[in-house]
């Protein structure tokens, strides 16, 4: 008898439901786009109705589609974007649409901790604290909203909602204790001194599961509505970036998953979990490791801004002519891409995109080529810093828009010197939350069992000429934003003076 595994993953544009046999090859897919709001300026909200709705409708034309009997799904697993808050009352209703992981309202409750738990929060959660973070968000609705603290049952994470329409159960996956900055990094265990600092209710926080852990069964009710069978085992789920690097089969220390989305998110998976003020640190899916990661925050679309705003380009396609015919070293341009702020790993908001080295003979593809050199100089920046806390890094994995370009992928193996492959797969969230479900209900044994199936798409080996050249590149790119810091914060204050009066 054929066995499926259901993963839903819960994205900022649209929620997705792909069947995986326990081959872990697709068998059926469904997608469900919606809206988010902003209501007013750096607020971000969903409300989590969207997301049960999405599930509801992905998942029973799935069936019917497919022609899948719901009882050959042995397992289900829910991932989602992360650091997203949803207060729910005591039936599991939201009661305020949620607060997502964009959503920057909670930046003076972000800096009161700084100031005031400071020490303390590095101490046991190992993260800065940042306004994107469910503590800060539950500290701006206690104070903005006390009506909605009081109401509060349970503050939800989007797939903790979830799995607490299917089976009636709350939790929180270990995998959202780092960011959460009220658990302690090392053990996934809620820290009273960080609870009582920022003064909230332990109460209203559900249990802590491992990502692979059973948090329960599909309810009767939740059957009827999604075409599921009554009692199917939901696991805890995780957020979408861990879900992402099991799925690309990243699961010891060392390996590295870079996803080259509109923000280049670089992932290196850990042993043991180390704190460095200059990079988040969180559990990872597999017990006993995690990720510590830093991005570049306009990293795969400083492509699309440099094509629409600079090129002028009708479409790609002249793009990726430009890109193909770029030679590296033909001319020495450097690019910093921090062009709308940067979190870590500099923790700078006043950053703007800078570049130097343009002379009469620089052409097109020469800028386009350094836009694109610019990237991958953050991601370098951010694997030394792993590296420089003892890691050794290895079997680094690729994905995103950026695997589309085999002359970017090329670049990515020769400024950070290491061999880089492209995973087969193409849903990698789905796909490593999968794995997870099939680990949580002893489909597999290991987790290297599920990996050892994922295909390779492609792979890459570093030039030691062009690596030899990126590395002194690289230099450049370090010291050119370290001896620009005061000029940032310069013009930041100029922008705020002027900026009103320009059209």
């Amino acid at each position: 008898m054929a066995e499926y595994i259901l993963s839903i993953d819960v994205g900022t544009s649209s929620t997705k439901t792909v069947l995986f046999d326990t081959d872990f090859n697709v068998v059926a897919t469904a997608r469900k786009k919606y809206d988010t709001s902003y209501p007013h300026a750096g607020w971000a909200e969903q409300p989590a109705e969207q997301w049960w709705d999405a599930l509801k409708e992905n998942t029973t034309n799935m069936l019917a589609e497919s022609r899948v009997n719901a009882a050959d799904i042995i397992a289900v697993g829910i991932d989602a974007f992360s650091t997203t808050v949803v207060p729910v009352d005591d039936n599991g209703n939201a009661l305020r649409p949620g607060l997502i992981w964009m959503d920057r309202r909670a930046s003076a409750e972000a800096e009161w901790i700084r100031e005031h738990l400071g020490e303390e929060l590095w101490e046991i959660n190992g993260n800065v604290s940042d306004a994107g973070n469910p503590a800060p968000k539950i500290m701006w609705i206690k104070k903005h909203e006390p009506e909605v603290y009081d109401k509060t049952h349970m503050f939800l994470h989007a797939n903790g909602y979830l799995v607490h329409q299917l089976t009636g159960e709350y939790s929180m996956d270990i995998s959202e204790a780092g960011l959460s900055q009220f658990c302690n990094t090392k053990t996934g265990e809620y820290s009273d001194v960080l609870l009582e600092g920022c003064g909230i209710d332990r109460a209203k926080l559900p249990p802590v599961f491992n990502c692979t852990d059973i948090v329960g069964k599909v309810t009767a009710d939740a059957a009827a509505l999604t075409g599921l069978a009554e009692g199917t085992p939901v696991i805890a789920g995780s957020m979408d970036n861990v879900a992402a690097g099991l799925g690309a089969g990243v699961s010891k220390g060392g390996e590295v998953f870079i996803s080259g989305g509109t923000v280049t998110t670089n992932n290196v998976c850990l042993d043991e979990p180390k704190y460095n003020k200059n990079l988040h640190v969180y559990p990872h899916i597999v017990p006993g490791t995690w990720i510590t990661a830093g991005g570049v925050d306009f990293g795969g679309a400083v492509i699309r801004w440099f094509n629409e705003e600079i090129l002028e380009l009708d479409g790609y396609q002249e793009l990726d002519k430009l890109i193909d015919t770029s030679v590296t070293a033909e001319s020495s341009v450097v690019f910093l891409p921090y062009m709308v702020g940067q979190r870590c790993p500099i923790w700078n908001d006043n950053t703007t995109g800078v570049v130097m080295g343009l002379k009469p003979h620089t052409s097109r593809r020469d800028f386009t080529r350094a836009v694109i050199e610019g990237t991958t100089y953050g991601s370098r920046h951010v694997l030394s810093i792993a590296e420089e806390e003892g890691v050794e890094i290895k079997n680094v994995k690729i994905t995103g828009g950026v695997a589309n370009s085999a002359v970017w992928v090329q670049i990515f193996s020769d400024v950070l010197g290491q061999s880089i492959e492209i995973p087969g797969a193409v849903d990698l969230p789905p796909l490593g939350v999968a794995i997870a479900a099939a680990y949580g209900v002893g489909a597999i044994k290991s987790f290297d069992e599920a990996i050892e199936k994922i295909p390779t798409r492609a792979s890459f080996s570093p030039d030691a000429h062009n690596h030899a050249y990126y590395s002194e590149m690289y230099t450049v790119f370090r010291n050119l934003y370290s001896n620009l810091v005061n000029e940032f914060d310069m013009l930041a204050e100029i922008d705020k003076k002027y900026g009103k009066k320009r059209t």
